[in-house]
């Protein structure tokens, strides 16, 4: 009698123990959003919405990114405390405006671009825009400098009586005549350089404006066979588990 009760003492604290080991720690998360937009978390691809149902993860931090062509980019952080919590995401992605991302292009050239998500060739014209600017204003301040300088010679020339210094002012003032031309031909450069660049951007933008997209998109994801944990803080028990005991 003695052993049988110590043996049902050892199997039910087996019992216990196999139920502790098989029963996960996990919090829900649930991601609803546009039909066709992809969706990530913790950047590892789901699928696309809507997806097959809600996810069970371990408590944790996680980004959501979800992305839909003709639309700003989502991203939404979100916490998840303990195995109890359920928080619900529904992603809300903005469709790009056309009238925006051409205004952003006359206020800068390339801004139209960063606007729409393309960051390399908003970066070329805003370098475009920016070189003809700083080539105008350098171009003409040198100018004024030198017509100053010009001016004053001008001056001298008029009032010399040596006509040795009738000549060599002459000449001088021919040479910053001539230098004060190149700086206005600079200043002229750098501003045609920076209106080209506005309106190759602007340009650029009417004509690669993407398309909006919806609809059903790809076949969704079976997020209930995803391997889990994702968070920050990674635990081995990812999923709700439970046990079923009869006797």
């Amino acid at each position: 009698m003695i052993t049988q009760k110590k043996n049902l003492g050892l199997l039910t604290g087996a019992l216990l123990l196999s139920l502790l080991a098989g029963t996960a720690a996990a919090a829900t998360l649930e991601i609803t959003g546009p039909a066709g937009a992809t969706v990530s978390l913790n950047e590892r691809p789901l699928g696309v919405f809507p997806l097959d149902g809600p996810l069970d993860v371990p408590p944790g931090f996680y980004t959501i990114t979800s992305q839909l062509q003709g639309h700003a980019n989502f991203e939404q952080k979100v916490r998840l405390v303990s195995i109890n919590d359920w928080h619900r995401i529904t992603v809300r992605l903005m469709p790009f405006s056309r009238k925006t991302a051409m205004g952003s292009s006359v206020l800068f050239a390339g801004m139209g671009q960063h606007y729409l998500g393309d960051g390399f060739r908003g970066y070329v014209y805003n370098a475009a825009e920016a070189g003809g600017l700083l080539a105008a204003l350098a171009g003409e301040l040198q100018r004024s400098n030198l017509e100053k300088d010009y001016l004053k010679l001008v001056e001298l020339y008029n009032g010399a009586l040596n006509a040795d210094n009738v000549v060599a002012l002459g000449e001088e003032a021919e040479a910053k005549y001539q230098d004060m031309t190149d700086m206005e031909e600079l200043r002229d450069l750098g501003l045609m350089v920076a209106g080209g660049a506005i309106l190759v951007s602007l340009l650029d933008v009417i004509i690669t404006f993407p398309k909006v997209e919806a609809g059903a998109g790809a076949v969704p994801m079976d997020t209930g066979s995803l391997e889990t944990p994702w968070s920050d803080t990674e635990t081995d028990n990812s999923l709700h588990a439970g046990l079923r005991l009869k006797f």
